[in-house]
């Protein structure tokens, strides 16, 4: 954090302050993500709490996924980092209260570089996320529109010469344009908890969890229509009465994995 060009004055911590010299990752994405997006960064973060400490920002969707997905893990702390007080009348979001409340229990930590008693204001949240992208070595970012604040979490970290990954997302959803403009930027495109680990220079992960063992009995229905016959969207939607957005994000999440595998003209077919 000192190495960045523009470091905080001072940090608030709440909990232990030990853990901000642990190696981080700091997953973000947007307040309003869509189901993949929240199947997904739940995902990446129960696989890498075990090897990095995850941070970000407990806003609203998939800062609170990340990090309540990963304080949830018998695995190393979390921190989140707040644009207030650390103070419970001015904590934002209070919403989220009691997940700090836990990560605190954890062992892990509530940062801030506002003193108690400083109520959240607009722009304390761009400032935010250089602390965010700061106290990582890298940056994932799950869904992100055109101007989310994600975007420029991604974007200090590289200036700070942070490594920046993001999940290349459905072209017909907002939430992906972001991440789909980073990756056209530059930015390495995950398919795999295991490609980050690997490019921060850290064993893979020897969980052996996967999407497959979370899938639900729509998930599980799409699957067994793919077994009969390579199916496209329109087609899995009318047999199981789900919605067609729904359906593509559910298939863009299961190729990630390899479970299925599109095969052109907008069809997809079962791998295992």
């Amino acid at each position: 954090m000192a190495q960045i060009p523009d470091p905080p004055l001072k940090l608030f911590v709440w909990g232990d302050p030990a853990i901000l010299s642990s190696p981080a990752l700091a997953i973000v994405g947007t307040r309003k993500p869509t189901d993949y997006g929240i199947r997904a960064a739940a995902y990446f973060a129960r696989q890498l709490a075990g090897s990095l400490v995850i941070v970000s920002g407990i806003a609203y969707g998939i800062d609170t996924v990340a990090l309540a997905e990963a304080a949830g893990q018998d695995a190393r702390p979390v921190v989140a980092i707040i644009g207030s007080g650390l103070n419970r009348e001015d904590f934002y979001p209070q919403a989220n209260w009691n997940l700090a409340l836990k990560i605190v229990e954890q062992g892990g930590a509530i940062i801030s570089e506002y003193p108690p008693g400083m109520p959240p204001q607009k722009h304390h949240f761009p400032a935010r996320n250089r602390i965010i992208a700061g106290l990582s070595r890298g940056v994932l970012v799950v869904e992100g529109g055109e101007n989310s604040g994600a975007l420029i979490t991604a974007h200090l970290a590289l200036d700070y010469n942070r490594e920046v990954f993001a999940l290349a997302g459905s072209v017909f959803v907002p939430q992906a344009v972001g991440v789909n403009q980073l990756i056209r930027e530059g930015a390495g495109m995950v398919t795999h908890p295991d490609d980050i680990l690997i490019e921060l220079g850290l064993p893979p992960s020897s969980t052996g969890m996967s999407v497959a063992s979370s899938l639900s009995a729509a998930d599980n229905q799409i699957l067994q229509l793919l077994n009969e016959q390579a199916m496209s969207v329109d087609e899995i939607a009318k047999s199981t009465q789900l919605d067609s957005a729904g359906v593509s994000s559910t298939l863009t999440l299961m190729e990630i994995e390899g479970l299925v595998k599109s095969i052109g003209a907008g069809k997809f077919t079962r791998l295992r």
